[in-house]
């Protein structure tokens, strides 16, 4: 599974307790500005490689526009680059994937495509 270019609704990372682990030093991350791109190697409920969380802080965008706007264009950027991933995990293994939008200003979705990409690329490093 996931040789298709769409995101799948079980592709989306909701789990707390796996979201909790990312973040609380069980997970690593790289961080490629604005985007820091979080993962832990998890055993998840679906026949997908990766489940993917993304996040816009509220403090940082008040409007809830802003923010979705912003979350569109991560999970776009995600869904172009997302077959890398899944070309990358040769076995059995499963990752929960958390991508954060760190800056407080509105950027291109060019420069957020490319801060995606780069993370990525780090990503799949750090997996083989």
């Amino acid at each position: 599974m996931g040789t298709s270019n769409s995101f799948h609704k079980h592709e989306k990372l909701c789990h707390k307790a796996t979201i909790d682990a990312i973040f609380k030093k069980k997970g690593e991350s790289v961080f490629k500005s604005p985007i820091l791109l979080a993962y832990y190697k998890t055993e998840l409920i679906t026949p997908f490689k990766c489940q993917v969380m993304i996040s816009v802080g509220k403090r940082k965008f008040k409007k809830a526009v802003d923010r979705h706007r912003i979350k569109r264009q991560i999970s776009e950027s995600y869904r172009l680059h997302k077959e890398r991933i899944y070309e990358a995990i040769v076995d059995d293994s499963q990752y929960a994937i958390g991508l954060l939008y760190l800056s407080d200003k509105h950027i291109s979705s060019a420069i957020i495509d490319k801060s995606v990409h780069l993370a990525i690329d780090e990503l799949i490093k750090k997996i083989k």
